[in-house]
């Protein structure tokens, strides 16, 4: 579906997805203008929570810095000295360094600190919420940076960010020349800093970019680079870093303020979105934290205000917008992990009725069958880690894998939140106040969900085949588990099929279902073709259930995602599969406007037929 944003009206349109009479939600390219919300009467406030992507990769920029150049343009000295252009020091290689170079040039010419338009001169700072440490960011200092992200100390030097601290305060300098000899790690030996003020070629390159463009590329890492000078380095089991991940520069705060790196953008544009959004109890959740298997959403705030507040008509008092803002700006953007469909089934858990009848219990409750392939199962298991080695075998087999309790981490110390629970006091935080509330999960993130398969597959299959669950066309949702990895029509949900990959007219080329079956640095996974991946079945799960058996009717779960300059096929299946819309955004208007065009779906249907 594409959205007439301006009206909020829907009409079909191929070429963004849409196949078989199955209706996927995007925001077309080009859209600009805010989304107006119309306060409608409504009976039951819609329940929504957002569920914000906090892996690592949120600290990329949109677009990365370039690593371009113009051959033969750079210097090549004979034999230069280790602090001198071309030469390789402490701090890198000063290869394709500088600010000159006209391919780099061109290729930077979307920032202009001289121009009269903020938005191109980063003059006006892009979050400055008094309730972060440090303003993102101050056009006047200078931030370290990769050409991939800011420089982080837990992989990079020298860096900005602190450690897991992001809302600050940064790491940054207030001139060029303390600017410059901070990032070649205050080294004078390589990077000499002589009488009467002489410096390294390096050096006076380094200061004239910052004071002439406000940006320098400097030397990239290699192998013989200062160790606090390094990184980043690849981890076990993850995908290699970029190119662009090992090329140092600085920046003046006015580029970041052009060009914010992703985590930036979307904890801006969603406190903006909470603080507007009328008629809607809202809530705010992340991926969790590494538990081994299963690991559950962290449920930074539940869903606000309590339903006394909410019917007939919201407390903004008790609704709190500003607390909702204040926990956005607690996410933590370092999880190594993207477990989408982990976090949609635990927030399953939490609209469930579990506290008033076991309903979550008595589903998930260890041991399920069938047997090996499949998580949760006696004699449990998959193939071991092919990066790590570790062992599939004991894989989703914890008595209390779906049900985890808070804990302590016995080796870091950390704590983990174990799996979100409504607070079930009378008239209190109830995750859902009436029968004929709406419940949606909207999912903010920039890729493709990994390392997230450990959900109980064959039980959540087993509830749907019992109550006859029907996929889009009307056809029955079938489960085959047996044998996994030779059984072709092992059924389950995968709508990968669907969505357009490539449109070049007269030719249109859809992606395959076996494009979800992506295994590459995902592990663990499971073994049945068309059905590796279970993320779309956890959506498809919790918008085709009843997940309270203390309320009339049928209270579902609907999935809408957001996919901040990613559509890939899964993101798009599990928003089909969750009775969803699936939105693509590139930017920071894009994003906004997903967000509300979400509300204005979900919000309309409060007090209908779930």
């Amino acid at each position: 579906m594409h959205s007439d944003c301006g009206r909020g009206v829907f009409f079909p349109r191929r070429l963004l997805g849409q196949r078989l009479g199955l209706t996927v939600g995007v925001v077309a390219a080009g859209v600009s203008g805010l989304l107006s919300l119309p306060v409608q009467a409504q009976d039951v406030p819609a329940n929504v929570v957002f569920l914000v992507d906090n892996s690592e990769a949120m600290q990329d920029y949109p677009q990365y810095l370039p690593e371009v150049f113009t051959p033969g343009y750079y210097p090549t000295p004979t034999n230069p000295a280790r602090g001198d252009l071309g030469g390789e020091g402490s701090a890198g290689l000063a290869i394709n360094t500088g600010c000159s170079d006209p391919a780099l040039v061109s290729a930077m010419s979307w920032f202009d600190q001289n121009s009269t338009d903020p938005a191109k001169n980063g003059s006006i700072v892009y979050d400055s919420d008094s309730d972060l440490q440090s303003p993102f960011f101050d056009p006047n200092r200078f931030y370290f940076s990769r050409g991939r992200r800011l420089a982080w100390n837990v992989k990079e030097g020298p860096w900005t960010i602190n450690g897991s601290d992001f809302e600050g305060p940064l790491n940054s300098m207030g001139d060029t020349l303390t600017a410059c000899y901070a990032g070649v790690g205050w080294d004078t030996t390589d990077y000499p800093y002589g009488a009467g003020g002489s410096l390294s070629s390096l050096i006076n390159e380094c200061m004239t970019c910052l004071a002439t463009k406000g940006w320098w590329r400097g030397p990239i890492v290699t192998s013989n680079t200062s160790p606090s000078q390094a990184g980043p380095w690849q981890e076990i089991g993850q995908p290699p870093p970029p190119p662009e991940a090992f090329r140092k520069w600085i920046l003046r705060g006015r580029v970041l303020n052009v060009r914010p790196p992703k985590f930036v953008v979307a904890r801006k544009v969603l406190k903006d979105v909470i603080r507007m959004a009328p008629g809607v109890r809202m809530g705010v959740a992340t991926f969790g934290e590494d538990h081994g298997w299963f690991d559950p959403a962290l449920l930074i705030e539940p869903l606000r205000p309590s339903c006394d507040d909410s019917i007939p008509a919201i407390n903004e008092t008790q609704l709190n917008r500003p607390r909702l803002t204040q926990v956005v700006n607690r996410v933590d953007f370092r999880n190594n992990e993207r477990s989408t469909g982990e976090a949609l089934f635990s927030l399953g858990g939490y609209f469930s009725s579990q506290r008033t009848d076991n309903q979550w219990a008595n589903w998930f409750t260890q041991p399920l069958n069938p047997g090996w392939g499949w998580p949760g199962a006696w004699n449990g298991g998959t193939y071991d880690d092919p990066y790590t080695g570790m062992s599939g075998a004991s894989w989703g087999m914890a008595s209390n894998e779906w049900l985890k309790p808070p804990a302590t981490d016995p080796v870091t110390g950390r704590y983990l939140s174990g799996q979100p629970w409504e607070e079930g006091t009378p008239g209190g935080r109830r995750s859902v106040c009436a029968e004929t509330q709406r419940n949606a999960v909207i999912v903010v993130t920039d890729g493709t969900p990994r390392s997230d398969n450990t959900v109980p597959i064959t039980e959540m299959m087993d509830i749907l085949e019992a109550n006859g669950a029907t996929h889009h066309d009307g056809s029955p949702l079938t489960f085959d588990p047996a044998n996994p990895e030779t059984n072709t029509h092992v059924g389950g949900v995968n709508y990968c099929d669907r969505f357009v990959k490539r449109d070049e007219y007269p030719l249109v080329e859809y992606f395959t279902k076996q494009d979800c079956d992506y295994t590459d640095y995902n592990w663990p996974t499971g073994l049945a073709v068309t059905n590796k991946n279970f993320m779309d079945d956890v959506a498809f799960f919790l918008s085709h259930t009843d997940l309270r058996g203390d309320m009339a009717g049928s209270q579902t779960v609907r999935t809408h995602v957001i996919g901040y300059g990613d559509s890939s096929p899964m993101l798009q299946s599990i928003a089909l599969a969750g009775r969803g819309n699936f939105y693509r955004s590139r930017n920071a208007t894009e994003l906004r406007e997903a967000l509300l065009q979400a509300l204005n779906v979900i919000r309309p249907l409060a007090g209908s037929t779930p």
